[in-house]
């Protein structure tokens, strides 16, 4: 019998480099993220302090547009620093409630 594992993982994989992808388009184009941090950022970098540099407005500013480009809710109990610690945690998070949303219109 097939298993639909592995094709699952390589779907996730690619919607979340995707969303990555996203996330750094929004930080130029929402917050005047500079390009030269923009091109070295990875999926490690950090979001607040050394790294891109947010500060908590434009974390929220942030929020907003994921929010309205992804057409996800984010509440305020998981606007946590581990939330906005790496590209990569945020893009995890994203991945995870359009996954929930996929889930909840299937049942």
């Amino acid at each position: 019998m097939y298993s639909s594992g592995p094709l699952l993982y390589t779907m996730r994989q690619d919607a979340y480099l995707q969303i990555e992808k996203r996330i750094k388009q929004l930080l130029g184009s929402e917050l005047n993220v500079k390009e030269s941090v923009i091109a070295t950022s990875t999926s490690s970098t950090p979001l607040l302090g050394r790294g891109v540099g947010l500060d908590s407005v434009e974390s929220m500013a942030l929020v907003l547009s994921i929010e309205e480009e992804f057409g996800i809710f984010v509440p305020d109990s998981d606007m946590t620093a581990t939330l906005f610690e790496t590209i990569g945690s945020l893009a995890g998070y994203i991945v995870q409630k359009l996954s929930e949303q996929t889930e909840r219109a299937g049942n």
